[in-house]
C-alpha cells in the first residue's frame, strides 16, 4: 500500500480516507494544520498516489477497500485507540467497515469516534456520474476532476470500476449498528451529496452530531479548511483518550 503520515508520531491516530477519484493529498491541508495535536495516516486505494493500478473490477469495491483500510489500521495503529475520517467515497469505505466490525468479521477494534465528510449512506441515491458507455463515463470523470480542483486525481479506470462496484450501495440500515460518536460536516450547498443526505446519516446514528457549513459546496477538504479544521479538532479532543476497548464509553479529556 502507499501510506502517507503526518503529525506528531504520537499524537492520536487518524486514519483518514480520500474520495472516489481523490488521493490522500486532499487530506494534506487538513492533516499539516491539526498535525501539532494529531498523527494522521493517509493511505491510498488502488490506483491513486502510488499504488499500484488493479488489473481486476473486483479490486474496486468497498469491500476491498475497507480490508485495505484495516490492514492501514492494523499497521499504524495496532491496539491504541484511534479515529477514522472520511471525506466522500472515504465516508462509504468508513461505513463498510463500521458495518464488519458489527457483524465480527473485522480484524481489528473498533475506533474511539469517526468524522464523515460530504458523504452519504445511500450511494443509491447519488449520481456522480451518468454515464453508462464506458467511454463517455471516462470523459466525465476528467470533467468531474476539473470541477473539483483535483490537482492530484485518481487512475481514471480504476475510477470508473469503483463508480460501477459502488453505485447501487446503500449502508442506510447500518447505521443504526454505528455505536461510536461521530461527527458529520457537510456543506449546505453540497452538489454530489447534498445535505439532506447529512440528515438521514445524522438520524440514523445513535451519536452523531452534524456541522453544516452554510454555502459550502463539495471539496470542503480544500475549499473550507480552517472551518473543517476546527470543527474536527474540538471533536478528537473530546475523544482521543477513549478506551481502545470498544464496548467502553468514551471519555473525555
Amino acid at each position: 500500500m502507499d501510506v502517507r503520515r503526518i503529525g506528531k508520531p504520537n499524537g492520536f491516530p487518524v486514519v483518514a480516507l480520500h474520495g472516489i477519484q481523490g488521493t490522500s493529498e486532499s487530506w494534506i491541508p487538513v492533516a499539516t494544520a491539526l498535525a501539532d495535536a494529531f498523527h494522521f495516516v493517509l493511505p491510498n486505494m488502488p490506483g491513486r498516489g502510488d499504488a499500484e493500478p488493479p488489473d481486476d473490477p473486483r479490486a474496486c469495491g468497498l469491500d476491498n477497500f475497507a480490508r485495505l483500510a484495516s490492514l492501514s489500521i492494523e499497521d499504524d495503529v495496532g491496539a491504541r485507540p484511534y479515529a477514522l475520517a472520511g471525506w466522500s467515497m472515504g465516508v462509504s469505505v468508513i461505513l463498510e467497515l463500521m458495518a464488519q466490525m458489527a457483524n465480527g468479521t473485522a480484524r481489528h477494534h473498533a475506533p474511539a469516534a469517526i468524522v464523515l465528510l460530504s458523504g452519504t449512506a445511500q450511494l443509491d441515491e447519488v449520481a456522480w456520474f451518468q454515464a453508462t458507455d464506458a467511454t463517455a463515463l471516462l470523459d466525465e470523470i476528467q470533467q468531474r476532476q476539473i470541477r473539483l480542483g483535483l490537482r492530484h486525481a485518481a487512475d481514471p479506470r480504476t475510477v470508473s470500476w469503483t463508480w460501477n462496484a459502488m453505485k447501487r450501495i446503500s449502508h442506510l440500515p447500518n447505521l443504526a449498528h454505528v455505536g461510536v460518536p461521530a461527527l458529520l460536516i457537510h456543506g449546505s450547498k453540497d452538489e454530489d451529496c447534498p445535505i439532506d443526505h447529512a440528515y438521514r446519516m445524522r438520524d440514523g446514528i445513535r451519536h452523531a452530531t452534524l456541522h453544516e457549513i452554510p454555502g459550502a459546496r463539495h471539496s470542503i477538504l480544500t475549499q473550507n479548511t480552517q472551518e473543517v479544521c476546527v470543527a474536527m479538532r474540538h471533536f478528537l479532543t473530546q475523544h482521543r483518550t477513549a478506551s481502545r476497548c470498544p464496548n467502553t464509553p468514551e471519555t473525555t479529556s
